[in-house]
């Protein structure tokens, strides 16, 4: 076994326990048969080892198949290079799910996280309960993550070149600043793909997706529903430039759909909305939080002195709360934009199948 993963997995296990071998492949296979632990196509489950939390040792850990209950603190803590966490569940109270600073190269791979520490409905007690956070952590990976309750569901500082595939994200929960299903901030160069943000009236929401002073960074093949914000977008870009949103949804949003704008010095201009559409928005209070400042705007774009306009093109609306007010400020726009009525039905959420 690979020195490595033994120290991780001893670490792992429960203070009482010992080292458990395991049962040859043919015994193994008969025993997840009798226990009903074999998914549809046929193939095993993982089986996870119980787990308290845990913490990276050394360049290159990799940390897997463990179910770890965190009442306290953070579950895992990566602060090495090039550390890879995979085929985890992970439940978390008084800390993130997984956080990870100075660590470049990481890795995050099929995992489930919820924040177990949220309250029934509204908004969380802290904003430092996010289901995946990290700083500093430049090329990392997150791919095939369902995370549910987070202050934000995933929250990336200062780590360019980001690529996140495959998530299912739910229920986001804040308080402010927090409320993002996905945040990047100050993380430019990244890509989120194949997705999908789900909220509900138990939710505490601010923009669905934000890309925060993150230049060139792309968002494609998505799904963004259900906000109660005043203030939230569907995707934001806020004081970034040259971003692209394509063949994303965003449905049952209020203040917005799609944003573009510049933020206090940090200026916007060049990005490009293609495929986006939108539906069944709303211009009323909800789930107890004021209507939406924008009186049910549906794209919002600005740019700052001198930069390149946006690009609206091939998008679509129906069912929206307040069909006269579709772009502001179309002078941030380039000519010839295309934001018209036409109905559709919106992408289908993401499902993993996680196997445990």
């Amino acid at each position: 076994m690979d020195r490595r993963r033994l120290v991780v997995g001893l670490m792992a296990l429960p203070a009482s326990g010992g080292i458990v071998t395991s049962h040859p492949f043919t015994t193994a296979r008969a025993q997840l048969r009798s226990e009903g632990l074999y998914g549809t196509d046929g193939t095993a489950k993982a089986m996870l080892m119980p787990s308290g939390p845990v913490v990276s040792r050394a360049d290159g850990d990799i940390i897997e198949n463990l179910d770890i209950d965190a009442p306290f603190g953070d579950g895992i803590s990566v602060s090495h290079p090039r550390v890879t966490v995979r085929n985890c569940r992970i439940r978390h109270a008084e800390g993130h799910g997984v956080y990870a600073t100075d660590a470049a190269g990481l890795v995050l791979q099929t995992l489930e996280i919820d924040h177990v520490g949220a309250p029934q409905s509204g908004a969380g007690s802290s904003p430092h309960r996010n289901n995946v956070h990290i700083e500093q952590c430049p090329d990392t990976t997150i791919d095939r993550v369902k995370a549910s309750r987070g202050s934000s569901n995933i929250y990336v500082e200062l780590s360019e070149r980001t690529h996140m595939s495959f998530l299912e994200l739910h229920d986001a929960r804040g308080p402010l600043p927090r409320g993002q299903n996905v945040q990047l901030n100050l993380s430019p160069n990244s890509v989120l793909e194949d997705f999908s943000a789900e909220n509900g009236p138990t939710s505490w929401t601010e923009d669905n997706v934000s890309m925060f002073q993150s230049d060139r960074c792309l968002v494609r093949r998505g799904l963004v529903s259900y906000n109660n914000s005043p203030s939230g977008d569907g995707v934001m870009i806020e004081g970034s430039f040259d971003c692209t949103v394509e063949d994303v949804d965003a449905v049952q949003q209020g203040n917005g759909a799609f944003a573009a704008v510049p933020l206090h010095n940090a200026g916007s201009g060049g990005c490009v909305f293609r495929r986006c559409r939108t539906c069944q928005s709303y211009n009323t209070t909800r789930d107890g939080r004021p209507a939406p400042t924008s009186n049910g705007l549906s794209i919002y774009t600005l740019i700052s002195p001198g930069a390149r306009k946006h690009t609206i093109t091939d998008c679509h609306f129906y069912a929206i709360a307040n069909p006269g007010n579709l772009v502001w400020d179309t002078r941030a726009v380039n000519k010839g934009w295309v934001f018209m009525a036409q109905r559709f039905t919106p992408r289908a959420p993401v499902r993993l199948d996680l196997r445990w």
